[in-house]
């Protein structure tokens, strides 16, 4: 393997939360809201008003808007107002970053971003009116968005002032801390059976990693993230727990040891606040409910 020529590991979570078309009268409105996920909305047809925390936008026919997660915001209908609109979420810390630190709300229908984005929406939109989502169907959607993700990456890919990046760059750096970590846990355990205290994911070791307080490391991860640390590293165990869920060789105690929850009432709890359904609900149907 020395002179091999490698391509490197992929290890994240590209989770798509649903989506859904809705012609909406004139009085329609959704009250302040956020969500863990980002959020895009493409304007069909009308004209639809966005205000995220102070900030208003107005969307007509053919525009774009992503909300970031734990944005603040509220949308309401205008006049004939008729959208698509999904959710989405990726765990890879760095491009998490990038994007909310590097898009704007607003796309007009001509920007080059929403021209890009344009083929992709409506492919997924048209896979709206389906009764049933075959294998082949869900392949499409994962294509398609991780197309739409490509696209994102690369309208963000020039470089940040430096100056303004460092509080990120420390958020940055705990979150991927944090994810090692995670991965590196529960391979452990897979291969021990057991693990030491040595070997949990846990926040106070990421703001460690960094060498800052833990006051300032919680308030620039939330600041970057739109998520407490702790609630970054519940959604890590999270995700790593619908992995190992579909395996059946895998018994939910196994499952909670794994993760380090220190019973299995609790991972049973913690699992059902963030995915809405049982482990033992999940492991029989393979899914995770519609956003």
């Amino acid at each position: 393997m020395k002179n091999a020529k490698k391509i490197p590991a992929l290890d994240w979570n590209l989770t798509f939360f649903g989506a859904h078309e809705q012609q909406v009268a004139d009085s329609w409105i959704v009250p302040f809201e956020k969500h863990y996920a980002f959020e895009c909305i493409y304007i069909l047809d009308g004209q639809e008003f966005a205000k995220i925390y102070d900030n208003l936008y107005t969307l007509k026919t053919g525009d774009f808007l992503i909300i970031p997660p734990e944005f603040l915001h509220q949308v309401w209908a205008d006049y004939n107002l008729k959208y698509f609109c999904f959710h989405f979420d990726i765990d890879d810390p760095t491009l998490k970053v990038q994007l909310i630190k590097g898009l704007n709300f607003h796309y007009p229908k001509k920007s080059s971003l929403t021209t890009n984005l344009k083929s992709h929406l409506l492919k997924l939109d048209a896979l709206a009116s389906l009764s049933s989502y075959d294998f082949d169907t869900k392949m499409i959607i994962q294509i398609e968005l991780s197309k739409i993700l490509q696209i994102f990456y690369q309208s963000t890919e020039s470089p940040q002032n430096s100056n303004a990046t460092t509080r990120t760059e420390y958020a940055r750096i705990m979150a991927d801390f944090l994810k090692e970590k995670m991965t590196n846990q529960v391979l452990s355990y897979i291969k021990n059976g057991h693990l030491s205290d040595t070997e949990l994911a846990t926040v106070s070791a990421s703001i460690q990693k960094v060498g800052i307080s833990s006051g300032y490391g919680f308030r620039i991860f939330k600041e970057t993230f739109g998520v407490s640390p702790r609630q970054y590293l519940s959604k890590l165990k999270i995700n790593e727990a619908k992995k190992l869920l579909v395996k059946p060789q895998y018994s939910i105690n196994d499952i909670s040891e794994a993760l380090g929850y220190t019973s299995v009432a609790n991972f049973s709890r913690q699992f059902k606040r963030w995915v809405k359904i049982s482990p033992s609900s999940f492991r029989k149907t393979g899914n995770i409910p519609k956003w």
